[in-house]
């Protein structure tokens, strides 16, 4: 998702270029219907077949061209795997990231600044190109994702086969980590939360994550006084997008969820831990997000894939969580035109 502000960027400011993705299944997901990007070829996964991934980027230049006019690369390809695929694709100019042999080849060569977020250093590849750029964060370009039209409605019957009401308030919980950050919060609060959130706020919880999320959820929904409808292992990333967008506010955990979240621009609360200086990853200035973190207790650096206090989390209690959430359903009430408005940008529908 920290990809997808480049594509509307070098759109809007180079529309006589013809924007090729060559990425994952994964990335290809994401990207698909994406109106700024002309073709997308779809590579064998480059972190386990990284020669295979680089020969498909290579047979992917058109038959009539002898390579591309512009390659730009992203923070992924610092990897050496991203960086073999890059390097095999012919270009008359190349800018962007990349490993340490492959900027050799480059015409604009960068570094990673450390002191700006992942999406920020993505977008510094345009620059070569004549594209501006604001510096001031929350100021820049934000994630997209678009779907199929009539996916919300295929999101609404599953909703209604769970007992959930699409016309009324809903609001999406997303309790799963990515996977390898010390980022959980705890089963109970987020059963206490979901429940404050239906019976002082009447939003109708519903809870996603991935198929083998489903026992963490079902758990949680024990936990719980009132009832909470779960979708886990039921949505893809589009369809993913299209609940996010339906709903009326959604709290995350600092996780895929949450830049799914953020890209449709629902009401978000993002429960951060401290593992990490918050730029990198997290929403800051960005006037739809609020994040819930204890605050001074900054623990970044450290480089291990689980963290066994988790005291910064800890710190973090469900009146907190609620607290932003009151304070984002007040600025941006739940409303239909709302939630059809957030569909309609996703859809490129116009708006109702």
């Amino acid at each position: 998702m920290a990809v997808t502000p480049l594509f509307s960027v070098l759109r809007r400011a180079r529309p006589d270029m013809t924007v090729t993705l060559a990425g994952s299944a994964l990335m290809a997901e994401i990207a698909a219907g994406n109106p700024h990007i002309d073709r997308i070829h779809i590579l064998p996964p480059p972190y386990r077949t990284p020669f295979r991934a680089a020969l498909a980027a290579r047979r992917a230049v058109p038959a009539d061209a002898d390579g591309y006019d512009w390659l730009i690369t992203t923070a992924a390809a610092r990897r050496y795997a991203l960086g073999l695929v890059a390097a095999a694709i012919p270009a008359r100019r190349r800018s962007g990231l990349g490993t340490a042999e492959a900027l050799a080849l480059y015409d604009a060569p960068l570094a990673y600044d450390w002191s700006v977020s992942m999406q920020a250093n993505n977008l510094r590849a345009l620059r070569p190109l004549g594209v501006a750029l604001p510096e001031e964060p929350g100021r820049g370009p934000e994630p997209e994702l678009h779907f199929a039209p009539d996916l919300p409605g295929t999101v609404d019957g599953l909703l209604r086969a769970e007992g959930i009401d699409p016309s009324r308030p809903i609001a999406v919980l997303a309790p799963q980590t990515s996977g390898g950050q010390p980022t959980d919060w705890f089963p109970d609060r987020f059963a206490e939360l979901a429940d404050l959130l239906a019976e002082r706020r009447g939003l109708q919880p519903v809870f996603v994550g991935t198929a083998a999320g489903a026992e963490l959820i079902d758990g949680i929904r024990g936990r719980m006084r009132g009832p909470a409808a779960s979708l886990a292992g039921r949505t893809g990333i589009a369809a993913l997008g299209a609940l996010f967008a339906g709903a009326d506010l959604a709290v995350c955990l600092d996780s895929g969820a949450m830049h799914v979240a953020r890209a449709t621009r629902v009401p978000l609360v993002v429960v951060a831990s401290g593992w990490q200086e918050p730029h990198h990853w997290l929403p800051l200035g960005v006037p739809t997000c609020r994040i819930v973190s204890a605050a001074g207790d900054w623990c970044g650096g450290c480089s291990g894939g689980h963290c066994p206090d988790r005291s910064c989390m800890k710190r973090v209690a469900p009146a907190d969580v609620l607290a932003a959430a009151d304070d984002l359903l007040l600025t941006f009430p739940p409303a239909a035109a709302a939630r059809a408005a957030r569909v309609a940008a996703c859809t490129g529908a116009p708006t109702p």
